[in-house]
């Protein structure tokens, strides 16, 4: 019994180190995807999936794959481009268990409070993109590890994006 637990675990760990790339296309790949891979990347994820995504629409083949993977505990990393980002909710950002990730190498964030603080930037990673409304905030301090970091600041007018209203 204590080999079988021992290949079970191992089988878990190396799961757990795997990660595959995906491109968003017609055909959804299987469920065999979530039991080889803790970690799946989706490259050029279109606009059409986030929005499929948001509404949570079981009609997309690609969301009901999602959602499956959700229930597997898989974390997803959603590559956009520098536009798509700018449709992406707010609430998708800062709730849903997945990262968004701007030209391969800029996760994105959202932090909630009026005022941004320098601790608030500096937890986030280096090149990060930042969603803010026009009613927050940076404190100075916050302002210098803006730009010590590299981190872009994209602000909106709302917490809605074009498409929700």
């Amino acid at each position: 019994m204590d080999e079988l637990v021992a290949k079970v675990k191992e089988k878990l760990d190396l799961r757990q180190a795997q990660s595959i790339e995906l491109t968003y296309s017609q055909r959804v790949p299987s469920e065999e995807v979530f039991i080889d891979n803790a970690n799946v990347d989706i490259m050029t994820t279109p606009l059409e999936l986030i929005v499929d995504m948001f509404k949570i629409n079981f009609e997309n083949d690609w969301v009901r794959w999602i959602a499956k993977g959700f229930e597997y505990d898989i974390n997803f990393r959603f590559e956009v481009s520098t536009q798509i980002s700018k449709f992406i909710p707010l609430r998708m950002i800062r709730d849903w268990p997945c990262l968004f990730v701007v030209d391969a190498i800029r996760p994105m964030y959202v932090i909630d409070g009026s005022h941004i603080t320098r601790g608030d930037i500096a937890s986030k990673p280096d090149k990060a993109i930042i969603v803010l409304t026009n009613k927050q905030k940076l404190t100075s301090d916050a302002e210098d590890i803006v730009s010590y970091k590299d981190i872009q600041l994209q602000v909106r007018n709302d917490e809605e994006c074009i498409w929700q209203k």
